[in-house]
């Protein structure tokens, strides 16, 4: 416990600042909470918990489970805003409409950038994108044929989830890969994933890409017809597209682009710091560590960069490094299915159901921002 308290004290004259509340930046800031000056950085109001967001798409009312306030977690460690620019020198950040937050240390959190319905973008209050999956309910409800675009791991999840909630429907996904979802993956858990799907009725065309993606209503608003460039043509009334997360760099893109990749994302050192700047932490989909995108690795990143924000306020050199733990996927079908890979064991089904499917981490994840997690009626 003297450790604990000696951390404290040496840190808690600092400011630190987070920019993005997503699923390495809430944890940063709860962890920090009450131990220093901490001031949690976010354009919209509420926590978006993108790992349960497709179910808001075949389960009325779901989404306002995904959705959890920051202000009763962070009260007045919360700011509403949009970073537009860091200054390293100055040691600011710099928000749209001008507003300037001073930092001791910056922690870059601002995750990756997708289309809806796996992410929401934007700035909007809670009771925008709840209606906007509302709407998307209601879309797929009453459409027959879905075409999903993106055989990865969102795409993968989105399909098995109509195909499970709305049996009647029929799902197809169109990918440009001859094999379903990225990483270093055993063929036992993509042919799992394939086998499930194809037992729920979801038709795969694969190696083939969308040519006329482009052209295609993202709103379910008309019937219209997928083309690819193999010559292939489905006609749908809902197109959900599933492709590409990329780096969400637009707070620092001007600003410290001499740090970044061309993907946008920022070059750290193994202690997690941006290149070239001792005082600046990048974690999660924005940081060039790992190549595969995943939440839980966002949340292990969080609790290195803390434990060296802690070793630096007290002077200390030597620092925690970042060590990549492996393989570690589970991917969904539907809420009774999917498939679960850790090192090089796979399993399937049930212990896909008991460690994700069913629930998702929604609990999870409003018992960690200190709420509870609000019930909803399935219609």
């Amino acid at each position: 416990m003297g450790s604990g308290q000696s951390h404290d004290a040496a840190l808690r004259e600092k400011h630190v600042v987070v920019v993005g509340g997503g699923y390495g930046g809430t944890v940063v800031t709860l962890k920090l909470q009450g131990k220093c000056k901490i001031t949690l950085i976010d354009p919209k109001e509420a926590f978006h918990h993108c790992l349960g967001a497709l179910r808001s798409c075949t389960e009325d009312g779901y989404a306002r489970k995904t959705l959890i306030p920051y202000a009763p977690a962070f009260g007045e460690n919360f700011k509403r805003g949009t970073v537009e620019a860091v200054d390293p020198t100055a040691k600011k950040v710099k928000l749209v409409g001008g507003e300037e937050v001073s930092y001791d240390y910056l922690v870059m959190a601002t995750g990756s950038k997708g289309p809806f319905p796996g992410r929401i973008s934007g700035g909007e209050d809670t009771s925008v994108y709840v209606q906007q999956y509302t709407d998307m309910f209601q879309k797929i409800k009453a459409g027959k044929d879905i075409v999903v675009v993106g055989g990865g791991a969102v795409g993968v999840e989105l399909a098995g989830e109509i195909a499970t909630d709305f049996s009647d429907n029929q799902v197809t996904i169109v990918h440009s890969r001859d094999y379903l979802v990225e990483g270093d993956l055993a063929p036992k858990f993509r042919k799992g994933l394939v086998d499930q799907l194809r037992a729920k009725g979801v038709k795969l065309v694969l190696g083939e890409k969308v040519s006329n993606l482009s052209d295609l209503p993202r709103d379910g608003s008309s019937r219209c017809t997928v083309k690819t460039d193999k010559g292939t043509e489905i006609e749908a009334d809902v197109v959900l597209v599933c492709v590409g997360l990329p780096c969400n760099s637009s707070a620092y893109a001007t600003s410290l682009s001499n740090c970044m990749e061309k993907t946008g994302h920022l070059k750290v050192n193994r202690s997690l710091q941006v290149e070239g700047l001792d005082d600046v932490f990048a974690i999660g989909d924005c940081c060039n560590v790992d190549p595969v995108k995943l939440a839980y690795l966002s949340g292990m990143q969080a609790e290195i960069a803390v434990k060296n924000l802690r070793l630096l306020a007290q002077g200390k050199t030597k620092l925690k490094a970042w060590t990549p733990i492996g393989t570690m996927m589970v991917v969904p079908v539907g809420r009774n299915g999917g498939m679960f890979q850790k090192g090089t064991m796979v399993f399937g089904s049930f212990a896909s159901r008991k460690i994700k499917s069913e629930g998702l981490f929604t609990s999870r994840y409003w018992g960690d921002m200190k709420q509870k997690m609000p019930q909803t009626r399935k219609k």
